[in-house]
């Protein structure tokens, strides 16, 4: 990775006056303006950041990328206030709710009794986009394998609960009462749900799903494999730990090797501190640990999130839910005196020790995350298609709002979301071990033709729209079901969300 790096964009040259815009000019124009914006947006990746400092340089003369390294203690003053304020919000929010809490899981049971469950806590806003693919999903299932919890963000009043009913309610869905969430703030949610899904005695795997998240296989996979298979063991998804500590710097050098931007900046602070998914599953003795360590780990993701990517200014990098749960798990070991060695110990042999497996059951994309792998969906002309429906923003990125920006969600900002997905790579995801994905909109539907390729004076491009049959995502993947090689998915499981993340031990990550 080069010291410095000079991008030059010769807009002189360019002219859009006329009615027929060369091909080979706009595909140029797309690719430059996509690596440029890697530097401009590369802050505001995966932490769903906020609005950065924009670069000096004029993307109308040169953009000039230096490398700093890492920052000295003597160069970081410490956060700023706005960080301050920012990380205060969120702690605040996730304090109130964990507060209710921590003092009863003293008596929460900690061995599993009666038939084994696998119990879903479901985190919604008010909608459930996916409720039929769900239905389908719990339809065959014996009650006695599952508990469903569900969580309303959006409804906050009783009356507004009552007038809206619950999803998933004939197959025994149980009201998860509300608590105060927010964006950045969902720890305190999980701390709820798992509170009130541990009041069952026969639930042993907890496992929190998206409001936009699909089944991937049949139940009956699903509960073999947790509750029976493997009730004893947690399932998170790591994240690759950065290079750099600067967020600008990491996700620019990512962008400019294609590689995943959703990277870990806490365990350069903190060895026990790790970022993962969110989406993780929960064995029932680490349930208990979660809440009653909550307050501890709380207080040690605060400081260390203050300190990650410190170029970020009005901001921080990353989720209390992305982090929260595995310090609440790694302290808990600390505070009973068994992790390895003196004090904390070597934090991916105390990993092996509490049985948290490396596997990531939930699928999501990121941008880069997947290239060089059957599941990579990017081609230099699905990025063309980005500038073009975003040319405006393109032709004047030194006014780009960041925080509203259409071009920067669909590139860096979120997780991919699919409007739709074509049945091949419906399938190939079906083949791996992950039981569930996300983030599908509603209404998305399974193409038998790929529409993003098409042909315009011989070139590929986006812009004409092949004829497709499409059928109701939720109408497809039950049928699918029942042709899964099931043997062969769980044969290949994902270690990382990413390239690097091939079947294995647990190990740690590669940066």
């Amino acid at each position: 990775y080069p010291a410095k790096v000079s991008v030059k964009i010769p807009f002189s040259a360019i002219s859009f006056n006329s009615p027929i815009i060369n091909i080979q000019v706009l595909i140029d124009l797309g690719m430059k303006s996509l690596w440029y914006l890697s530097f401009l947006l590369g802050s505001a990746t995966a932490a769903r950041l906020g609005k950065h400092e924009e670069e000096e340089a004029s993307f109308a003369d040169q953009l000039e990328v230096v490398e700093e390294g890492e920052l000295s203690d003597d160069e970081w003053a410490g956060p700023t206030e706005q960080r301050r304020k920012y990380v205060k919000s969120k702690m605040d929010i996730e304090h109130r709710v964990v507060d209710q809490f921590i003092h009863k899981a003293a008596d929460l049971q900690e061995v599993g009794l009666g038939n084994p469950k696998v119990a879903f806590l479901f985190l919604t806003m008010s909608d459930f986009p996916w409720l039929k693919a769900w239905e389908a999903f719990f339809q065959d299932a014996w009650k006695k394998d599952y508990s469903i919890y569900v969580h309303r963000a959006a409804l906050k009043d009783a009356a507004q609960r009552q007038a809206q009913p619950l999803p998933l309610a004939k197959y025994g869905a149980i009201e998860v009462p509300w608590v105060q969430t927010g964006w950045c703030a969902l720890f305190g949610v999980e701390v709820a749900s798992l509170f009130h899904a541990m009041q069952d005695p026969a639930n042993l795997q907890f496992v929190f799903v998206s409001d936009s998240s699909v089944p991937l296989k049949p139940f009956a996979y699903v509960h073999k494999e947790l509750a029976l298979n493997s009730p004893e063991t947690s399932k998170i998804c790591l994240a690759s730990g950065a290079y750099f500590n600067k967020a600008k710097t990491e996700f620019a050098k990512q962008e400019a090797s294609q590689a995943c931007v959703f990277r870990d900046f806490l365990r350069g602070i903190n060895p026990r501190a790790m970022k993962h998914h969110q989406w993780a599953v929960f064995s029932r003795a680490h349930a208990k640990m979660i809440i009653q360590y909550a307050k501890e780990a709380l207080k040690i993701y605060e400081d260390v999130w203050l300190q990650a990517a410190p170029d970020i200014k009005n901001a921080a990098e990353g989720c209390s839910d992305e982090a929260v749960p595995l310090i609440a798990l790694l302290h808990a070991l600390d505070a009973k005196g068994e992790s390895t060695g003196m004090g904390p110990g070597n934090t991916w042999l105390d990993l092996t020790r509490l049985g948290v497996e490396q596997n990531c059951l939930t699928f999501v994309r990121w941008r880069n995350c997947f290239v060089g792998t059957q599941l990579d969906l990017s081609t230099p002309f699905a990025a063309l298609k980005t500038v073009w429906n975003n040319l405006n923003e393109v032709l004047n990125l030194d006014n780009i709002d960041l925080q509203k920006s259409a071009l920067k969600r669909e590139l860096n900002g979120f997780p991919h979301a699919f409007d739709n997905i074509t049945g091949s790579y419906l399938e190939t995801l079906m083949d791996q071990n992950f039981m569930f994905a996300r983030k599908f909109h509603t209404g998305a539907q399974v193409l038998e033709t790929d529409p993003d390729y098409g042909t315009l004076f011989g070139v590929f491009t986006p812009f004409d729209k092949a004829p497709v049959e499409a059928q109701p995502l939720a109408e497809v993947l039950p049928r699918l079901w029942s042709r899964l090689d099931l043997e062969k998915a769980q044969k290949s499981p994902w270690s990382r969300l990413e390239k690097s993340g091939k079947p294995g031990p647990l190990k740690q990550p590669n940066p």
